[in-house]
């Protein structure tokens, strides 16, 4: 499980990332490299359009996928991947809705639908959960 200070130093990784990805975009065509000498990180698959983002360093795919940026190894991982990294087994995906069904995902265990359905990804149980109305 992520503790607190993983949580931290991810987030400031993430930033650095960030600020040198300002910095790429500034590079000529074909080039591989930043000004600091540091490899480009890898967007997804181009099929893999990002439709939201979440979090930090989180992103919904078109085709469904949940990704987590690792700026330590500079990957795009699934959720479940990043978890399984954490020492944490889950099965989040597949949502349990089609992503192009989802307006809002505030982080990778809750989302609204287009139709004001609200699903919640319980971790004690690894299921979906779609929540009653609000009274």
């Amino acid at each position: 499980m992520m503790t607190r200070k993983s949580w931290i130093a991810g987030s400031l990784l993430f930033a650095l990332g960030i600020a040198l990805g300002s910095l790429l975009q500034v590079l000529p065509a074909g080039s591989d490299a930043s000004p600091l000498g540091v490899a480009a990180a890898q967007p997804p698959a181009p099929a893999s359009r990002v439709l939201l983002a979440f979090g930090v360093g989180g992103v919904l795919t078109g085709d469904g996928r949940v990704l987590q940026y690792r700026p330590d190894t500079q990957q795009w991982l699934s959720i479940d991947e990043a978890f399984r990294q954490e020492g944490r087994e889950t099965n989040i995906l597949p949502l349990p809705v089609r992503a192009d069904q989802i307006r809002q995902m505030e982080s990778f265990g809750f989302l609204l639908t287009n139709s004001g359905e609200a699903w919640l990804y319980e971790m004690s149980t690894d299921q979906w959960r779609k929540l009653p109305n609000p009274a």
